[in-house]
């Protein structure tokens, strides 16, 4: 297997392994990996659909989401990405968001991989949440650690919402990343509604940095994976022919933030180098 960081901040290449082999015994590797680029590209992968959800199996619990069509069956976790005929394409993708994060547990991970890609257009862009909250001046992060953020969504017609900490604690390292997106986030407890609507506007253009971002054209026989805990990510609408994908989302845990009670986490020098070459 070898591994090529894409940029200095998120995402790297994946070569020389073939998902289609994966166990449950690569588990540990693989997140390992994840928590470190955030965003993993599976090149040469040949897969169909039952292969690709025993690699979903390998890397943890899925989850049935009504938010987008099944497959149905025993291949009921994976779901349909492609818009709706009469939409524009690339409509409901093109805003900067975090998936599924009006839940009590959000997803930890989420994965994609191409079924019709269009000849051009059509890109994916994740943004680093760790770098952006990192590139804060210290008031503003000082201010955004206090505060409480409502999410929502209308699921099956039903609103489904949860309130999170504003900023996003890694329980194994310590790490803190803003968790607010343009998406689901909708309101600031506490505040008045033109305060919580300035707050959140400027949060929200945190993650439009070049810097924090990785956009990768699809290319046939790729995977993506990434922690949905520490990214957003945003679907080009630049296409217009058909562009239909699949994806599979790994079960998460309870959002921490910076005032609930952590375990000690490990000292920097603990934390694994990246094993990856520069791009």
């Amino acid at each position: 297997m070898e591994c090529e960081k894409l940029t200095g901040t998120i995402g790297a290449r994946i070569s020389g392994l073939d998902l289609r082999d994966v166990t449950a015994e690569h588990r540990g590797e693989l997140r390992a990996l994840l928590e470190e680029h955030l965003v993993l590209f599976f090149v040469g992968q040949k897969m169909n659909d039952h292969q690709f959800l025993n690699f979903g199996l390998a890397m943890g619990e899925l989850e049935i989401t009504p938010l987008l069509p099944s497959l149905g069956g025993d291949l009921a976790a994976v779901h349909t990405v492609e818009v709706p005929e009469g939409m524009p394409r690339g409509h409901f993708a093109d805003r900067w968001h975090s998936d599924v994060s009006y839940v009590a547990n959000p997803p930890y991970a989420s994965i994609l991989r191409p079924v019709v890609l269009p000849s051009i257009g059509g890109d994916t862009l994740w943004a680093n949440m760790y770098a952006v909250y990192e590139a804060m001046p210290e008031p503003l992060q000082q201010l955004v650690s206090t505060l409480n953020v409502r999410h929502e969504a209308i699921v099956g017609g039903v609103v489904s919402e949860y309130v999170h900490p504003a900023v996003r604690v890694n329980p194994k390292t310590g790490r803190r990343a803003l968790y607010v997106n343009d998406t689901f986030s909708r309101e600031v407890k506490g505040y008045s509604s033109l305060e919580s609507r300035k707050l959140i506007d400027l949060l929200l253009g945190m993650p439009l940095r070049a810097d924090v971002q990785v956009r990768y054209r699809w290319t046939p026989d790729t995977v993506a994976m990434w922690d949905n805990r520490f990214t957003q990510h945003y679907g080009t609408r630049d296409y217009t022919e058909r562009r239909l994908l699949h994806r599979m989302t790994i079960i998460g845990e309870p959002v921490l933030g910076p005032h609930d009670n952590l375990q000690a986490p490990r000292p920097a020098s603990q934390v694994p180098a990246s094993t990856c070459a520069q791009s």
